[in-house]
């Protein structure tokens, strides 16, 4: 027998039934027991009644929902699905008995139950009521969870961060059976995962796709350090499908960007296992609403019609580019017999995808490869020389991509997680792993934010580096570094000028290509034809030398992006959390209960980092709830 223990902490024991208490009503009863039965992890059923002459209900029993067991008798009501959930012959009630005083009082009341109880404050996961005919039951099964809809109908729709968001309820059943089998246990095995993270964060966000069969097809969570992380560094993202590739035995998918400091961050996560146009539509439009609608100017996807659609559905605006790495990736799974039969085909093939910037040339050395390895007549080639503008760097300088492609290079994570992916290993043990995996990155930008505030590069006392290793973080700074001590090679000649705007043709010594900077003294604009600002955010040589040569010594404040700052994650919290709607009369409670958990969510995570900031912030909450308690003793209370 399982007897709940939900008083681990020694916490406020007043919402536990007890012999003895008593209440106003047989309903208010009925609230208080379905309430303790959703925090313990169970749901009830009304059993026993007895009526007196007047009608007046004088005794009642509910009953856990696994009460007694299910026979061959057809049930009073009619089901759509016929695999009922299982009876155990349960135990455990809550008995009432109507007083002299007209009060229902609790005569009996066991706790102890024959059957594992679902995670705490989850209990909407298996409301067992009866419904109409027409919208069946469900079974408790750890592939199948309530419809949408009934949850919405029985008045138990939970906030933005349970599986169902109402505003996509339409959007969360798929028209057709899930395309890959999930594995036994699986299904279970994630909601358990995600329950349990929800209730360690309360900001952490999931959300399940059914198919038509009720069955569990797609499952996205992002957690509350993954919301924070996408508001700050959310404008690049890839969306790393290798799984589908490599094959590496469970449809794991995530959402990944990158930080201040060069390193990955992690947005959200998914297992997929069906990949149709409408559950990638699904897909993005769940992490749209777990990013409270805020879209990715650039996202980097694998070669994918239904993903390109998907997001140009969902986010009309957002550049979709095919991801170098992931066109890598897909290259050693097509051209195997190449990789493995040459010893120099990898380092050529590289050598277009990551590093030829220039279009004569990356069609020279692709000519080249063809030629040197026979594949003129490869058909995969063609297709991926025919979609070159959708992935080749020359095609794509003019594309923001926060240097995405160096980043994942050095850090291939699918690779370190795919041997905890394995059918042969339960799930929970890659979901544990990937935590860590995430906890430990995380732990790495904390000590890389510390080593930003306390270490100073040794630098050349120039105005201009001083001020760049003032702002940027060590990583970028020696990005920006190179830059500048290679624009000491380069040689700079009059283009041309017409009013305030003038041309100047850069180029490194000994090198035949010359670029174009153009600088408009009217408004400080700065523009070179190598594209590096516009795909990196960080200025180029040419750029740089040019503002020497026209002694400018500082680099202009619009040319340092916020993103690549020590201070990235600092300023005004109504910079970041949205609050559009400040000043509108009509804005809803309910929009400004959103906006005003995105801060606080923002707060907690980074107060939490430190003991003394915890305090701080503790230590101030009382204050800052007396004020708005004066606020509200003075205002007329609004319904909306």
């Amino acid at each position: 027998m399982l007897e709940p223990n939900p008083l681990k902490d020694g916490s406020d024991d007043s919402w536990v039934p007890k012999v003895g208490m008593e209440f106003e009503s047989e309903m208010e009863a009925y609230q208080f027991y379905d309430n303790y039965a959703k925090r313990i992890g169970f749901s009830i059923r009304k059993n026993r009644l007895n009526r007196r002459a007047s009608g007046v209900i004088s005794l009642r029993v509910y009953v856990c929902h696994k009460e007694g067991f299910r026979g061959n008798k057809k049930e009073e009501w009619e089901v759509k699905n016929p695999k009922l959930y299982e009876r155990t012959g349960c135990l455990a009630a809550l008995t009432l008995k109507i007083t002299n005083n007209g009060k229902y009082r609790v005569t009996d009341f066991e706790a102890k139950h024959n059957h594992p109880l679902v995670i705490p404050n989850k209990a909407h996961m298996i409301k067992w009521r009866r419904i109409s005919k027409d919208r069946g039951v469900l079974a408790e099964d750890s592939r199948m969870i309530p419809r949408a809809d009934d949850e919405v109908m029985n008045g138990h729709a939970g906030d933005h961060q349970h599986f169902i968001n109402p505003s996509l309820t339409y959007k969360n059943y798929l028209q057709s059976k899930r395309a890959s089998a999930v594995l036994p246990g699986d299904a279970g095995a994630a909601l358990q995962y995600v329950q349990e993270r929800q209730i360690d964060d309360p900001s952490f966000f999931y959300a399940v796709q059914l198919d038509k069969e009720d069955r569990v097809a797609n499952i996205f969570w992002a957690d509350g350090k993954s919301i924070i992380d996408y508001d700050y560094f959310g404008d690049v993202m890839c969306f790393d499908t290798t799984y589908r590739s490599n094959n590496y035995g469970r449809p794991f998918a995530q959402f990944i960007g990158v930080n201040h400091h060069m390193q990955t961050v992690f947005f959200g996560a998914a297992l997929l296992y069906n990949e149709t146009l409408e559950s990638f539509k699904w897909m993005f439009e769940t992490l749209k609403a777990a990013m409270s609608g805020k879209q990715p100017k650039v996202i980097w996807i694998e070669q994918s019609t239904e993903i390109s659609d998907a997001i140009a559905a969902v986010w009309p605006g957002t550049v979709c580019h095919f991801s170098m790495w992931h066109v890598y990736h897909d290259a050693a799974k097509h051209l195997s017999f190449a990789f493995q039969g040459s010893k120099t085909f990898a380092l050529d093939f590289s050598k277009c995808v990551y590093e030829i910037e220039e279009e004569e040339e990356f069609q020279s050395l692709w000519k080249e490869m063809l030629e040197k390895y026979d594949l003129k007549d490869n058909q995969w080639l063609a297709k991926l020389y025919e979609d070159r503008e959708k992935w080749a760097l020359p095609y794509s300088r003019h594309i923001f991509c926060a240097d995405m492609k160096s980043t994942l290079r050095k850090e291939d994570l699918s690779t370190e997680l795919k041997q905890w992916l394995c059918p042969e290993l339960d799930l929970l043990q890659f979901l544990k792993h990937y935590e860590k995996a995430i906890d430990d990155r995380r732990h790495a930008e904390l000590q890389a934010d510390f080593q930003a505030c306390q270490i100073s590069p040794t630098i050349p006392p120039t105005r201009m580096l001083k001020q760049a290793a003032n702002v940027y973080t060590p990583e970028v700074f020696k990005l920006f570094q190179r830059e500048f001590e290679m624009s000491m090679d380069c040689l700079v000649y009059t283009g041309g000028e017409l009013g305030p705007i003038a041309d100047y043709k850069v180029a490194a010594e000994g090198e035949p290509t010359e670029y174009i900077v153009r600088v408009d003294i009217s408004d400080g604009t700065l523009i070179c034809s190598c594209k590096k600002f516009e795909f990196m955010g960080i200025q180029c040589r040419h750029v740089l030398k040019v503002l020497d040569i026209v002694n400018i010594k500082e680099l202009p404040q619009r040319y340092i992006l916020k993103r690549w700052r020590k201070d990235a994650k600092a300023g005004s919290m109504r910079d970041t959390c949205g609050f559009a709607f400040l000043g509108d009369s009509t804005s809803s409670k309910a929009k400004r209960y959103g906006s005003l958990c995105r801060i606080f969510n923002k707060i907690a995570a980074r107060a939490a980092e430190s003991l003394e900031a915890y305090t701080l912030i503790e230590g101030h909450l009382d204050q800052l709830m007396d004020h708005v308690y004066q606020i509200m003793q003075n205002k007329p209370f609004e319904k909306h």
